[in-house]
């Protein structure tokens, strides 16, 4: 898709508008935990004498307590040194009844929520090992920001009158449900869980449903099985009194099909309402395939379980999720399929390639399937969320505290405003969805970085995009804090356009000048004409030859960039001038129009010329070695070219037209 190509009038009305704070039902995964004694890693550095392949969960669970009767196998191989001590995690409030080490049973010293089982004989490196721990009890719940859930949480919905038992793991709360491994980096190759609940209710959980065993009477057996690779938190339980709404999707350009599997609450008005949206998750997939790659877990599912939520939680292949309101959510979830479960972020430091991803694919959604409108709206509340604080960065600083990992201004907004300006930087969508692909081919099944992501866009795009420094971009964008404050004077004078732009950083500290494409928007009587200057220094003056009618409408009019502008007037004394600067010289280009190409004369040496179309994509560029220089046109289609001289402190462009 090509950008910028509809304009939209009323933008230039609401762009000075204040954005109010959006509620707490908004969407994004607003389930997520916070406390005050959170950590960045396991809890014992002994948990990473072993590499986690299976975990086989086997847990009676009922939907009117948190109460919880586990056994849990644990398959894994020891790496590195040989292991003395078999290390896990478990909330300190559940009882072990008891734990086999393959078979042999063993007791387990308790050090807060860390167990340590001493092994008679210690397990050599490359020898694959099980663990069994029976437990049961009430485990403590830690409360959240945002509705008071944690690891295992007891909700009544008050909207719908159902009550659901559910899990929720993110980011530390695995613990609290069952014996793990908290470690980002070990993601489990396979997973069982089995839900012995009674036979009136329904367990959801990862991966395939295989099948419902009866075990007596009133209970029933539900046995998921998820056979790629998943992280600890993205593992989930939850039971209820549920329906079951399932229906198939198709692939464009493919016979195969998948499943999509929803629980929905047991009440006659539950699907009712919100039937249209799910059935609309089929198109959701199918569109994310086509952009990001294909739907990774396809083989086995996608789908939901309702639970009482401000929001959802991206557990594997089923998401966990509080309504279907606007299908924004489910588009946010969704895309976390990829982008937080086939790849999950390195540590918690980067969790915008979970989070600030999925909060753009909220836009992107509303691109596609609503209208560009209503994404630059969206992004213009995100813009306006962020410019309300002036220290905070997309990197994540501080992992103690899990409301900071997940920031909605920082993580979610400041996330996707980065992604905003990345797509308006390489300026091309086939080649902006390129990079999302090569970094979910790269870290499949795996792990991944901001790091990773600008290694990705730079495998795709080169060192510069567009005149953009990848390197730069992500340093100023992803690292570090602020956002550039524009002032701008302008002034024309027949057909001699002149534009005087300052910057001052809102964190002078952190980035001394942003260096950022912006997009100019001209108006004449017949006509809109947009340009695409760099602003790249604190003070530069920019020189357009014009029609003589054209006169200034705005600056960045769409929104692209995280800006914001103290003030732009009109100033009757700006000319070349103005910063008594060297200028670039009175040039001539001919023919003009053309059916071949530009002769361009009287050039001064040391500049840099560079064609764009009119929405500011590069062409072509090269250095000025000589006074005449020759720009090819031949291959180009009929159509209005803007050429930009740089020289040292002026931007001087020319309109050019291909017959």
């Amino acid at each position: 898709m090509k950008f910028l190509r509809l304009f939209f009038p009323i933008l230039f009305v609401v762009s000075n508008l204040s954005f109010a704070q959006e509620s707490a039902r908004d969407f994004k995964c607003f389930s997520k935990s916070s406390k005050t004694a959170a950590r960045t890693t396991i809890l014992s550095a002994t948990e990473e004498n072993y590499d986690v392949n299976y975990i086989h969960l086997d847990l009676k669970l009922t939907n009117d307590s948190t109460y919880i009767d586990g056994d849990v196998t644990t398959r894994a191989q020891v790496v590195g040194i040989p292991m003395s001590n078999y290390v896990f995690e478990l909330d300190s409030a559940l009882t072990v009844d008891h734990i086999l080490v393959d078979g042999a049973p063993v007791t387990c010293n308790t050090s807060g929520d860390v167990r340590t089982v001493a092994l008679s004989t210690p397990i050599m490196p490359g020898t694959i090992f099980t663990a069994e721990v029976v437990y049961h009890g009430n485990p403590y719940t830690t409360a959240s920001i945002f509705n008071g859930v944690g690891g295992i949480n007891k909700i009544k919905s008050t909207r719908w009158g159902n009550t659901v038992v559910f899990t929720q793991s993110e980011s530390y709360h695995a613990k609290e449900w069952w014996p793990c491994k908290q470690s980002l980096r070990d993601k489990i190759d396979s997973v069982d869980v089995w839900i012995t609940v009674p036979d009136s209710l329904k367990a959801g959980s990862n991966g395939v449903l295989t099948g419902i065993t009866t075990i007596d009477a009133s209970h029933k057996r539900y046995e998921w099985k998820e056979r790629h690779p998943i992280d600890y938190y993205l593992i989930s339980a939850s039971v209820a009194n549920y329906v079951d709404y399932s229906y198939y999707m198709h692939f464009t350009g493919s016979t195969d099909s998948m499943l999509i599997k929803n629980y929905i609450y047991s009440n006659p008005l539950t699907l009712t309402t919100f039937k249209g949206v799910i059935d609309s998750v089929g198109l959701m997939i199918d569109y994310f395939s086509k952009i990001y790659s294909r739907y990774p877990f396809w083989n086995e599912k996608y789908g939901h379980c309702m639970a009482p939520l401000n929001g959802g939680m991206e557990h594997q292949t089923m998401t966990t999720i509080g309504f279907f309101d606007d299908p924004a959510i489910v588009a946010h979830e969704l895309s976390h399929q990829w982008f937080g479960d086939n790849v999950t972020c390195s540590t918690w430091s980067d969790i915008f390639v979970n989070e600030g991803v999925a909060s753009y694919s909220e836009d992107l959604f509303r691109d596609h399937f609503h209208s560009r409108l209503e994404m630059v709206l969206d992004m213009m509340s995100k813009q306006a969320d962020v410019r309300k604080a002036d220290t905070g960065s997309v990197y994540c600083e501080d992992t103690t505290v899990e409301s900071r990992i997940f920031s909605n201004r920082f993580s979610y907004r400041k996330g996707a405003c980065l992604l905003h300006m990345l797509r308006y930087v390489i300026d091309n969508d086939s080649t902006f969805f390129q990079v999302y692909k090569s970094y979910q081919q790269e870290h499949k099944n795996a792990n991944g970085s901001i790091e990773d992501f600008r290694i990705a866009t730079k495998s795709i795009t080169g060192l510069y995009a567009n005149g953009i420094n990848i390197d730069t971009f992500f340093s100023q964008w992803a690292y570090k804090y602020g956002y550039p404050v524009y002032s701008a004077k302008w002034n024309r004078t027949g057909n001699d356009f002149y534009l005087l732009l300052k910057q001052i950083p809102k964190v002078s500290s952190s980035v001394a000048c942003f260096k950022m494409p912006l997009d100019i928007m001209l108006h004449s009587t017949d006509r809109d004409t947009m340009i695409r200057i760099m602003a790249d220094r604190p003070e530069q003056l920019y020189h357009f030859k014009v029609g003589a009618s054209d006169s200034l409408v705005g600056i960045d009019p769409f929104h692209w960039v995280l800006d914001s502008f103290s003030s732009i007037i009109h100033d009757g004394s700006l000319n070349m001038l103005s910063l008594n600067q060297p200028q670039v010289s009175t040039i001539k280009i001919y023919p003009n129009p053309t059916t071949s190409d530009w002769n361009i004369e009287n050039l001064s040496l040391n500049c840099r010329m560079i064609l764009t179309d009119v929405m500011g994509k590069q062409l072509w560029q090269s250095d000025v070695r000589t006074a005449t220089e020759l720009v090819p046109a031949s291959h180009l289609s009929q159509g209005l070219y803007i050429l930009r001289v740089c020289g040292e402190g002026v931007s001087d462009s020319y309109k050019l037209i291909r017959q």
